[in-house]
């Protein structure tokens, strides 16, 4: 039976918090940190945290590049190396450690992660997306996830 459990994802040293102009943001530390990314690919960051859609807009517009400075760490039981593993690590940036029986730690950002989502319909892609999405709601909640449980 497939477990997946969360394990790290991106953080910010609080001492370091208050000094960047990430702390203005509204969302999460993760959507804050996507969004200063974009702000400052567009050199709005002026305007950091005064709209709430502007992760969602980039995604929409396929500029998934921001997505890519939040990183998850996940820990997965009951997977057998087939064409779902072999396409999540086939993906950039994807690391991946073989604990052997069937269990994996997958290390990966946030766009591998909706990119795995879109091309296998898998219980994995679904519960990576599913973990993910509590963290940085502007670049999941898109996707239709079920509330079923697909990671154990």
């Amino acid at each position: 039976m497939l477990h997946v459990e969360l394990l790290s994802y991106t953080r910010m040293l609080p001492s370091h918090m208050e000094a960047t102009p990430i702390a203005r943001g509204a969302g999460s530390l993760q959507e804050n940190l996507i969004e200063y990314a974009g702000r400052v690919c567009y050199r709005s960051d002026a305007k950091m945290g005064h709209n709430p859609a502007f992760i969602d807009l980039r995604v929409r517009e396929g500029h998934e590049d921001i997505i890519e400075h939040v990183r998850f760490i996940f820990q997965v039981a009951g997977q057998p190396l087939d064409r779902d593993v072999l396409l999540l690590t086939s993906l950039p940036t994807v690391e991946f450690t073989d604990l052997g029986d069937n269990a994996w730690i997958f290390s990966m950002n946030a766009r591998n992660v909706r990119d795995f989502w879109r091309r296998s319909d898998s219980p994995l892609a679904k519960a990576l997306a599913r973990l993910a999405l509590p963290i940085i709601p502007a670049v999941f909640r898109d996707l239709p996830l079920s509330t079923e449980a697909d990671h154990g």
